[in-house]
């Protein structure tokens, strides 16, 4: 089968991750989930590896999402981010490759908002419609 347009001179990912299980079987020793409600019922669970990486699974509640991160034998927390596991998660750098996996690897990298007429400034007064003001005044 082939891949879309954008995708079709990438790879697949060496060991593709589906779900919670198979992430923890991927990143190993030293993951940890946390469990957050989104939402008026929503939760997330995020699975955290040591190196700060994460992934992210949407369940009905926070009491499932919460099933789900005890039945995989890492640490829980319920509610918050300890601090250690948040300067983790925003210590890690991503590697060049994470960078060419992205959804739009043709908009290149990111960066400045392109200059499109609609972002410029716009001149208030009557120098956005070309009148000159009287002398004198």
């Amino acid at each position: 089968m082939s891949r879309a347009w954008p995708f079709e001179d990438k790879s697949e990912e060496a060991e593709p991750v589906r779900d919670p299980a198979d992430y923890v079987a991927f990143s190993g020793d030293g993951t940890e989930a946390i469990v957050i409600r989104i939402g008026l019922r929503d939760a997330q669970l995020v699975l955290v590896d040591p190196q700060g990486a994460w992934r992210r699974w949407v369940y009905p509640s926070v009491e499932s999402a919460e099933e789900v991160a005890r039945s995989l034998g890492v640490p829980v927390h319920v509610g918050e981010y300890p601090e250690s596991t948040r300067v983790r998660m925003n210590q890690r750098r991503r590697t060049p490759a994470e960078f060419d996996r992205a959804a739009y690897p043709e908009q290149g990298e990111v960066g400045p908002i392109i200059s499109y007429p609609e972002n410029r400034p716009r001149q208030v007064g009557s120098a956005a419609t070309g009148e000159v003001a009287p002398k004198g005044a």
